[in-house]
């Protein structure tokens, strides 16, 4: 082993033990000198890099054309590896993709037809033109390369500005510094639970709901950032078996939680129900759905039910707590399958029949499973720290820094 590996080596190893000592006195209220924790945290800087996450932007758009301009400072611009030029701060390019190649165009004419096409520098302003979508702004480097039919663009940033942007996308702004914190460590540790999600495409991510939704804005100047940072490298993981929880999360559960057992036939022990006090009052805790009895007769029958003329049923349903199937004499009907057909906010309803109509009475937002955000915000704002908020939601799990999991990391060129 030659000096320079024994050197990255022990560097790396010694950056490892200054993230977990960290991490057990921020997590133990064990006291630490000052001093001491400064000089581990300089450790763990000077040791470990950023790591750089590759997303692919506007990922459901057929992007043909987008000005790229530089918003507040210069933007350093690469093309096929060898052209370079600079867009001043308050000017712009426009690309469009034309017979196979991303042509360049600046205010004085077009500056050249390349394959691959790179922006960098502080912040990148997005302004697609077709299809027009969006204006995003963006920070470390954004890449142009042709797919098929379209321009694919893939946002190359660090990871907490990453992170602060997926959470200002999710949840926007005007929230408790706790909260950002236990919404920085889920949305951590969905990143790694799915980082190899778009591998085969060249990217780790999308910027869609399915990979988390990120919008590209730039949060240094809130309190998001900052609680990202505060959370660094932490994730959670699951006690009974180590590995990285699947870190769902949802709007509003009306009350309580879903299982994953119901939600989605999988036995995961940390998603489980939970009845939640702290959301029942909030925006998304309550709605209303009315359809006409025959629509919903016809839709049954549909489905399978067995209508007899003879006899005078009961369409009415109640949930109390969560169950995953609505009834009907000895007709049941999965009420995943209800939301999804009727396009409900939730699967967490009661049916009832008045007047020739069929009227659901809702509670929560989203699939139900895992953290609750408006829940989740409010215990924020009651003063919850961001372990309690995680701890709450997902039973029986760890908080731990991510340099002690084996995770495999795509590299892309």
């Amino acid at each position: 082993m030659r000096l320079r590996e024994i050197y990255l080596f022990l560097s790396n190893f010694v950056a490892r033990i200054a993230v977990f000592m960290v991490y057990k006195s921020f997590m133990s209220n064990i006291f630490v000198p000052k001093n001491i924790l400064y000089i581990l945290l300089l450790l763990t800087c000077g040791s470990v890099s950023a790591r750089p996450i590759w997303v692919s932007l506007y990922n459901s758009q057929q992007l043909r054309q987008i000005v790229v301009s530089a918003y507040d400072s210069p933007l350093t611009v690469s093309a096929d590896d060898s052209t370079e030029f600079v867009i001043p701060a308050g000017q712009a390019v426009y690309a469009a993709l034309r017979e196979g190649k991303i042509h360049i165009s600046d205010m004085r004419g077009e500056v050249g037809a390349f394959e691959r096409f790179a922006v960098q520098g502080t912040v990148i302003r997005l302004v697609p033109v077709s299809p027009q979508a969006e204006v995003r702004n963006c920070e470390g480097t954004v890449s142009m390369s042709i797919d098929i039919n379209r321009i694919l663009m893939i946002n190359k940033v660090d990871e907490e500005p990453y992170i602060a942007g997926v959470v200002e996308a999710e949840t926007g702004q005007g929230q408790t510094f706790e909260f950002y914190k236990a919404k920085a460590v889920t949305c951590r540790t969905y990143l790694y639970g799915n980082i190899g999600k778009h591998e085969n495409e060249g990217f780790h991510l999308c910027d869609e709901v399915h990979c988390q939704a990120y919008k590209g804005q730039r949060p240094s100047r809130n309190i998001i950032l900052p609680a990202v940072e505060a959370t660094k490298d932490i994730v959670i993981n699951s006690r009974k078996d180590g590995k990285l929880i699947l870190a769902a999360y949802h709007s509003n559960c009306g009350g309580e939680t879903e299982s994953a057992q119901n939600a989605w036939q999988s036995h995961l022990p940390y998603l489980v129900p939970v009845t939640d006090p702290y959301c029942t009052s909030l925006a998304n805790a309550r709605w209303q759905k009315i359809i006409s009895l025959d629509d919903w007769i016809n839709y049954l029958v549909k489905n399978g039910f067995k209508l007899n003329p003879n006899v005078v049923t009961d369409f009415s349903f109640r949930q109390f707590h969560r169950i995953p199937n609505y009834q009907v004499n000895n007709f049941t009907m999965p009420v995943r399958q209800i939301r999804n057909d009727w396009q409900l906010r939730s699967t967490f309803f009661s049916l009832s029949v008045e007047d020739g109509n069929v009227i659901l009475n809702g509670f929560g937002y989203g699939h139900g499973v895992g953290l609750c955000q408006e829940g989740a915000m409010e215990m924020g704002r009651r003063g919850f720290k961001y372990d309690e908020i995680i701890r709450f939601y997902y039973r029986d799990v760890n908080l731990v820094p991510v340099n002690t999991l084996q995770i495999r990391i795509p590299e892309f060129n």
